[in-house]
C-alpha cells in the first residue's frame, strides 16, 4: 500500500469512528429531564428495608398512604430520589449492560406492558449490587452491576419473570438526586478546610466502631455487612494485630476507657489464643504453617500497649517475638515469610507486606527494649527493601505497596538515617501522586483516592495505608531539608487523602439504608458502594489520621 493509500485509510477510519461515536453518544448518553417532568420516587425505609414506595410530583410531597406507613413505623425514614436524567442502555451482551451504570449514582427503570418499575441507587446499594458484575480473579477486581440480581428484583416488582422482562420489556438508565429530609449530614471536609479537631473526632469514631465489635474474649467482628449489620466469616491474625495497634494508639490519644479496655481484650486474645511455639521461639498463629506478618504486627501492637502504659507487662513478650523475627531473616536482610511448625524450619517464600511489617516491628522493639540486635536487623531489612528488593528492569516505572517500608524509614531515621530509603520513599510517593484522583477525574467523590480509570470505584483503604507512609515521609523530609516543593506536594497529597476519608466515613452515613445505624457508625467502607466493613479499613485510616495529628 502506498503512503497516499494508507493516509486515505486512516482518514476514512477516523471519519467512520467519529460518526459512530456521535451516534452512540446520541443514543446512550444521559439526557437531562426537564424539572417539571421529573419522576420523583418517594420511598419509606425502616431497619434498612424498603417498606413502601410511591411516585409523587415533587420532593417533599406526601400521600395518605405514605403518611399511614410512616405513622405505623416511628423509626421509618422517607427518602426522595428525583430522576434528573435518563438514557437507553445496551442490553446485549450482558457485560455491556453491567457496565452501563455509574455505581452509586445510576439506577434502572423497566417498563413492561405499560407498567414501570424502578430500581434506584438506594435499592442497589442495599442489595450491594454495584461492582459485582464482571470478575477478574487474577486482578482481584470486580466491576459492573450484578445484572441477574437487578433483573430478578425488577421482574418481581412487575409480577413477571426475568425471561419475559428480557424478551418483551424495555430498560433505561436513570440518574437520580437523593433527598432525605431527616438525614444528618456528615463532615464535609476539603483539603483546605481539614482541621485537627475534625480528624481527631474521626479517629475516635473509628476506634469506637472497632471497640464495639470486640467480644468478651477479645475477638473482633472481622467483617460487617453495613446494610444488614451481619458479621461475615473469616479471620486474619495480621489484621487483628493491626486493629489492636490502632486501638492502643486511639486509647492513648483519647484516654477513653472503653477503647483502652477493647485494646487490652484484643491483645489478650493474641497472647492467650495465638502465641505458639515456633522451634526455639514464640510466634503468632494457629496453623502448622505461620507467617511473619502475624508476629510482626502483634509485636507492633504489644510495643504500643507497653509504651503507652496501657499494660507495661506486654513489654515482656517483645523479646520473644523479636527473636522469632530475627531468626527468619536471611543474610541479605530479606525475611523468610513462613515457618513450618511441623518441620521446625523456616520457608523461604515472600508475600506482600510482611517484610515491611517485620522491619517496623523490630524498629519498634528496639525503641522499647534497646536490644541492638533488633536495631541492626531492622536497618538491614530496610536497606534490602529499598535496594536489592527493587532492582529489576522496569523498577523505575513500577512500585509495590510500600507503606510499611516508609514507616520503618521514619522510625529508624533518628537512630540510623538512611538517605537511600528516604529517596525511595519520596519516589514512591511521587508515583502514588500520579495515581491520586483529582476532583473531576471520576463520576465519584474520589478526590484524594488512589486508582486507575473512571470505571472502577476507588477503594478507600489505600488512601489510609499510603497516607500513613506519605506522612511518615513528610516527617523525615522536613528534618532532612528536602526541597520545599517536594514537602508541599507531600502535604497536599496527605491532606487530600485524609479529607476523602473524613467524608466517606459513616458519621453517620446513609442511615435510612442501615438495619442498625448505631452499630456501624464510625466505620470506613471498602468503597463508596461496597459497604463491607473490615477491621483493617478502620485501622489504616485511623493510623494515618493519628500520624497526621502528631505533626500538627
Amino acid at each position: 500500500m502506498t503512503s497516499r493509500g494508507l493516509a486515505r485509510c486512516l482518514v476514512g477510519w477516523a471519519v467512520v469512528t467519529t460518526c459512530l461515536c456521535v451516534l452512540v453518544h446520541g443514543a446512550f448518553a444521559l439526557h437531562e429531564v426537564d424539572e417539571h417532568s421529573r419522576v420523583v420516587i418517594a420511598s419509606v425505609w425502616c431497619d434498612g428495608r424498603l417498606v413502601d414506595r410511591s411516585l409523587v410530583d415533587r420532593v417533599g410531597a406526601r400521600t395518605d398512604r405514605l403518611d399511614a406507613v410512616l405513622s405505623a413505623r416511628p423509626k421509618a425514614m422517607l427518602a426522595y430520589e428525583s430522576v434528573v436524567a435518563e438514557s437507553l442502555v445496551v442490553t446485549w451482551p450482558e457485560e455491556a449492560l453491567a457496565l452501563s451504570f455509574v455505581p452509586g449514582r445510576d439506577g434502572i427503570a423497566a417498563t413492561l406492558r405499560g407498567r414501570t418499575a424502578y430500581l434506584t441507587p438506594d435499592d442497589l446499594l442495599v442489595e450491594q449490587a454495584y461492582d459485582k458484575g464482571i470478575s477478574f480473579p487474577s486482578l482481584q477486581l470486580t466491576i459492573g452491576l450484578n445484572v441477574p440480581a437487578a433483573l430478578a428484583r425488577l421482574a418481581e416488582r412487575l409480577d413477571t419473570t426475568v425471561p419475559e422482562l428480557r424478551d418483551h420489556g424495555s430498560l433505561r438508565r436513570i440518574r437520580v438526586m437523593r433527598t432525605v429530609p431527616k438525614a444528618k449530614p456528615g463532615p464535609s471536609a476539603t483539603p483546605q478546610s481539614l482541621m485537627p479537631d475534625t480528624v481527631r473526632d474521626s479517629v475516635l469514631a473509628a476506634a469506637r466502631f472497632l471497640a464495639r465489635g470486640v467480644s468478651g474474649e477479645g475477638r473482633f467482628r472481622y467483617i460487617v455487612d453495613a446494610p444488614t449489620n451481619r458479621s461475615v466469616g473469616g479471620y486474619d491474625w495480621p489484621r487483628h494485630s493491626g486493629a489492636t495497634y490502632f486501638l492502643a494508639q486511639a486509647a492513648s490519644l483519647s484516654k477513653d476507657a472503653e477503647i483502652a479496655y477493647a485494646a487490652l481484650r484484643a491483645a489478650s486474645y493474641l497472647r492467650d489464643q495465638a502465641m505458639v511455639t515456633c522451634g526455639a521461639h514464640r510466634c503468632i498463629g494457629n496453623d502448622d504453617i505461620v507467617d511473619v506478618g502475624s508476629s510482626g504486627l502483634a509485636l507492633v501492637a504489644f510495643v504500643e500497649i507497653a509504651r503507652t502504659e496501657l499494660d507495661p507487662g506486654y513489654g515482656l513478650l517483645v523479646p520473644e517475638l523479636a527473636a522469632f523475627l530475627r531468626s527468619q531473616q536471611r543474610s541479605d536482610g530479606e525475611f523468610m515469610h513462613l515457618y513450618d511448625r511441623r518441620a521446625n524450619a523456616p520457608v523461604d517464600k515472600q508475600l506482600l507486606f510482611y517484610s515491611g511489617e517485620a522491619a517496623l516491628a523490630l524498629a519498634r522493639a528496639h525503641t522499647l527494649r534497646g536490644d541492638p540486635q533488633d536495631l541492626e536487623a531492622s536497618a538491614r531489612a530496610l536497606s534490602y527493601l529499598v535496594g536489592p528488593g527493587w532492582r529489576f528492569f522496569g523498577s523505575r516505572y513500577y512500585w509495590g505497596e510500600e507503606h510499611w517500608t516508609c514507616q520503618t524509614m521514619a522510625d529508624l531515621w533518628p537512630r540510623i538515617p538512611n538517605r537511600a530509603a528516604l529517596d525511595f520513599c519520596l519516589g514512591w510517593n511521587a508515583f502514588n501522586r500520579a495515581l491520586q484522583y483529582g476532583p473531576d477525574d471520576t463520576p465519584f467523590d474520589a478526590d484524594g483516592a488512589f486508582g486507575f480509570g473512571a470505571v472502577v470505584s476507588p477503594r478507600f483503604t489505600p488512601a489510609g495505608s499510603r497516607t500513613e507512609a506519605s506522612i511518615a515521609t513528610l516527617e523525615v523530609a522536613r528534618k532532612a531539608n528536602v526541597a520545599l516543593a517536594e514537602i508541599a506536594a507531600l502535604e497536599d497529597q496527605s491532606r487530600r487523602a485524609l479529607a476523602l476519608l473524613v467524608r466517606q466515613q459513616f458519621r453517620p452515613g446513609p442511615i435510612h439504608l442501615f438495619a442498625d445505624p448505631d452499630a456501624v457508625e464510625g466505620a470506613f467502607p471498602a468503597t463508596g458502594v461496597d459497604w463491607s466493613l473490615r477491621i483493617d479499613y478502620a485501622q489504616h485510616a485511623g493510623c494515618a489520621m493519628i500520624r497526621w495529628l502528631s505533626l500538627q
